[in-house]
């Protein structure tokens, strides 16, 4: 009997330990990331490995596709085109703004596309 108290008791300071020390990884890794010249403003995931983000780098703002193997400068964002999406602010746009919003984006990456080539 004194034994299984004493297995619960040890596996109970462990998941404990582990939990401390996940604890004191996640502060240590919140610093490593921080930059005085940038900083992530929003990211998404589009699938398995694969985000999208936009970054600021001083003044500019720039949407970047994100894979496992590789980093994509997609456009450059103006700052009076970043617009916080809430279900609130997406119900106040109409149709027609969300749809020329999403054409003049695609535009812009496919400009970009074409230049690359």
């Amino acid at each position: 009997m004194a034994r299984v108290v004493f297995t619960f008791i040890a596996v109970v300071l462990i998941l404990y330990l582990s939990y401390l020390f996940s604890r004191y990884l996640s502060k240590g890794m919140s610093k490593s990331s921080s930059s005085k010249y940038m900083r992530l403003i929003d990211q998404i995931t589009m699938g398995q490995d694969r985000h999208i983000a936009v970054v600021q780098i001083g003044t500019k703002y720039l949407l970047v596709g994100i894979t496992a193997g590789q980093v994509n400068i997609l456009t450059e964002i103006e700052d009076e085109e970043l617009i916080p999406l809430s279900p609130d602010s997406l119900d106040s746009l109409d149709s027609d703004t969300k749809a020329l919003d999403f054409r003049s984006v695609m535009g812009k990456l496919s400009d970009m596309t074409k230049k690359g080539r």
